[in-house]
């Protein structure tokens, strides 16, 4: 016997008909594809993946456009001709003035021999010793040449610290170069070592005046 007062006896109260809710009941939610707000979504109704729309965002810090090198030479300013002279007019005065006293001491060498009544044996000697003498002293003359084309090629880069060497070289040279030309004055055969000491004095001071012209000033740093 059941209760009335208990409805808990009577399950069939509980029990909805098969059928009772049809599809249509359910209302449309009021939210588009893709538009459902953040934690708004109703429980089990999550739109597919698919339906959402992905914009993408375009920042132009993030492109990807190859920027063109630039390369050292393109950022340094041009070379002036002024510049490039120096450096040949220091390399022509280096290589002659390395031919300078051999040329006299060959030019000279029948008189460093002597007297040519000698026997054959003590001049074929003494010629050897004048060789070796004009050998020797171009030797030299090339060690103390080096320093003057290694700093002029340098220049042509316009560095000052090269320019600064050169100039000193210079100073330096100009009375070696002087000390050359009153020996080779003194000389029976002067002609090609005067020749040779004023060119090399010439390009020296050429050389000099062409590293600190405008132009030049404005290429070396």
């Amino acid at each position: 016997m059941t209760d009335p007062q208990n409805p808990w006896q009577n399950p069939e109260q509980w029990q909805q008909p098969t059928g009772q809710y049809q599809a249509s009941q359910y209302q449309a939610s009021q939210y588009q594809p893709g538009q459902y707000p953040v934690d708004q979504h109703p429980a089990g109704q999550y739109p597919p993946t698919s339906q959402y729309q992905v914009q993408p965002v375009h920042n132009p810090a993030w492109s990807m456009t190859p920027l063109n090198p630039v390369l050292p030479e393109e950022m340094a300013p041009p070379r002036p001709a002024t510049i490039t002279a120096a450096m040949w007019t220091w390399i022509a005065a280096a290589v002659l003035a390395i031919a300078v006293l051999p040329v006299l001491i060959l030019g000279n060498a029948a008189s460093l021999i002597g007297d040519s009544t000698v026997t054959a044996e003590d001049r074929s000697a003494a010629e050897l010793g004048v060789t070796s003498l004009a050998v020797f002293a171009g030797f030299g003359m090339l060690v103390a040449a080096a320093p003057y084309v290694a700093f002029a090629v340098v220049l042509r880069n316009g560095h000052s610290w090269a320019r600064i060497l050169l100039t000193i070289l210079g100073a330096l040279g100009v009375p070696t170069m002087i000390g050359t030309l009153l020996f080779a004055l003194n000389a029976p055969a002067w002609q090609p070592g005067v020749v040779l000491s004023v060119l090399v004095l010439g390009l020296t001071v050429a050389a000099v005046v062409l590293q600190f012209l405008p132009a030049s000033n404005r290429y070396v740093r």
